[in-house]
């Protein structure tokens, strides 16, 4: 019975360190694509990556580097993008970093 306390113990402490491991690495993810949309009344950027095909919209904000908004209003569709996002728990990608390339 000890060797099944101490096992579970074990599997525990594991899987409590990986999902802190999993939680801070989703915590800021590069990204670079092609800008295939700007929805500027919503504040929002719809990019492709070019090698994965991958689609996926961005939320700019006040705290998204360099400049926030002012970046937003400086893009247009087919302009090269780069930078770093957070997915909050309601799924939406937040715009940590953003740069024209």
């Amino acid at each position: 019975m000890t060797r099944i306390t101490r096992l579970s113990f074990l599997i525990v402490v594991l899987f409590y360190f990986s999902a802190i491991g999993i939680a801070i690495a989703a915590d800021a993810v590069p990204f670079s694509g092609v800008v295939k949309k700007v929805l500027a009344d919503k504040n929002k950027v719809g990019i492709k990556d070019p090698q994965t095909k991958k689609r996926f919209t961005v939320i700019v904000n006040e705290k998204t580097q360099p400049d926030g908004l002012k970046t937003l209003s400086n893009l247009k569709k087919k302009d090269k993008v780069e930078g770093k996002y957070t997915v909050t728990d309601a799924g939406l990608y937040i715009a940590l970093e953003l740069v024209k390339k």
